[in-house]
């Protein structure tokens, strides 16, 4: 679909040209004696005609209530209980107190400044659309592809093993590699580049027709700040690639199969939108649920190894996402970096998703002193409950001894009730993996540890061999064939 057709921002332009619209704002404050009582707070925001996706999305986002932070948490602990709930501990009683503190005003600025985003980033659209049709040049966005972010030497070997795995299933579609600038020496970029060229004892016409192009860009817009993680490049690179349907993968998240028919599946077909969980449920406190105004859904915050996203769908989408990313520092401190920013925007404009069939496990190596822990890689699956990404996060931070991959630990009871994905809170969706915590630990090594809470039987975890599952076996090998360093 056009976008200047979605928007169809002259006809309201024209529609509303003289309307100041003045919100108001309702939220709640409850006393120091626990009385509640509702104030209200006057916020005059853009009028109709400069909101994006005909105005209605963001000017209902707009007039959600604002909660104080007493009041959200009444509501979201009702919404949202933590007893025997793996959340991010570390992260509530870190941040916990600073949240308290961001006060309505402060909402209410957020929600202008996104609207305002929204709105210049449609119009510098619709202005470059104007200026195509006048005659000028506007890059295009069409066709499928594969994202990724990468810039120093380990990251583009892992972005180089994971384009072999890519082409040993045949995969045809390109891909393009961000980096921030001065970041990617040019040896490196020359050896990306390289995987573009036919692979030995190829035909290389057909190689060449099969499409697997590699191509390195710079973002722009974000800088490198030499933080434990760059989060804030993941948004821009998929905003600014070329690509209209897209397949972000960190580059340690490694496909066990062409991923194209994912772009065929029905879940795919529904939403245009397909994000994963990761192992830690939404908290009440958390101020994403003062912004987004709504209650807190009893569900995993996202996780961005892998995403898969239709521009022309959700344009606005990833420019909501972009922005959290160029105002990192403000948000990504209880989105938990860049991984909870997708399901964040999806929210924040009332938007559905699809996902997997079933939670991550937690895969690695067997500890004869810890046999519940190892761990360093999630294990993600497609929508029908297969496994599909081994998404191998925490390998790079430690040494272990092979074989690398040889236990899974995974919640007992993790499929979603038939015809339904992540994405969907409906009982007993909403109720997976409670009794299961997931805890990283450091010593001797960085690796997660998967048990029961107590109260729960041990039951509630189950311990299986990675070679049970026919998808997983070889993988280790092909891995270190393809280039994997550990």
């Amino acid at each position: 679909m056009d976008m200047a057709q979605f928007f169809n921002w002259q006809q309201m332009k024209n529609l509303l040209l003289h309307i100041k619209k003045v919100v108001v704002s309702c939220f709640v404050e409850i006393s120091p004696r626990g009385t509640v009582r509702a104030r209200t707070i006057h916020t005059t925001y853009p009028s109709c005609h400069t909101l994006p996706r005909e105005g209605h999305v963001v000017q209902e986002f707009l007039q959600r209530p604002i909660l104080s932070y007493e009041a959200s948490v009444k509501l979201n602990s009702k919404a949202c209980p933590t007893k025997g709930v793996n959340f991010d501990e570390g992260t509530v009683k870190e941040q916990e107190q600073k949240w308290s503190r961001i006060t309505p005003s402060k909402i209410s600025r957020w929600r202008k400044d996104i609207a305002e985003h929204l709105y210049k980033r449609n119009e510098t659209q619709g202005k470059k659309r104007s200026d195509a049709r006048d005659g000028e040049t506007m890059e295009p966005t069409s066709g499928r592809g594969i994202v990724m972010a990468a810039g120093d030497s380990s990251s583009v070997n892992r972005a180089r093993t994971n384009i072999r795995f890519l082409r040993s299933y045949n995969c045809t579609l390109p891909v393009e590699i961000f980096h921030f600038r001065n970041e990617m020496s040019e040896s490196d970029k020359k050896l990306l580049r390289e995987l573009s060229l036919p692979t030995e004892n190829s035909d290389e016409k057909e190689e060449v027709q099969r499409g697997m192009k590699v191509t390195v860009r710079e973002v722009e817009g974000v800088r490198k700040e030499n933080l434990w993680k760059e989060f804030q490049i993941k948004g821009a690179a998929m905003q600014q690639s070329s690509f209209d349907e897209i397949l972000y993968l960190d580059t340690d998240s490694y496909l066990l199969r062409n991923p194209e028919y994912l772009f065929e599946s029905k879940q795919w077909q529904e939403t245009g939108l397909m994000l994963w969980p990761d192992y830690t449920k939404s908290h009440p406190t958390n101020p994403l649920w003062r912004l987004t105004g709504q209650p807190c859904r009893n569900e995993y915050e996202g996780e961005s190894g892998q995403i898969l996203i239709s521009r022309s769908l959700h344009q606005d989408l990833l420019w909501l996402v972009e922005y959290f990313a160029i105002n990192h520092r403000t948000y990504y401190g209880f989105m938990g970096g860049d991984r909870d920013s997708f399901r964040a925007a999806a929210l924040v404009l009332g938007k559905k998703w699809t996902g997997p069939g079933r939670l991550n496990a937690a895969a690695g190596v067997v500890l004869k002193d810890n046999p519940q822990g190892g761990g360093h890689t999630m294990l993600q699956s497609d929508p029908e409950g297969n496994w599909t990404f081994v998404h191998a996060n925490l390998i790079k931070h430690a040494r272990f001894s092979r074989p690398l991959w040889s236990r899974i630990h995974r919640v007992a009871n993790d499929k979603f009730a038939a015809g339904t994905t992540y994405g969907n809170i409906d009982p007993p969706n909403d109720k997976l993996g409670d009794g299961v915590k997931l805890r990283v630990t450091y010593t001797p090594m960085m690796s997660s540890i998967m048990s029961a809470f107590e109260g729960y039987g041990d039951e509630v975890v189950a311990v299986e061999d990675w070679d049970s599952y026919e998808e997983l076996k070889e993988f280790e090998e092909k891995w270190f064939q393809f280039g994997g360093k550990h």
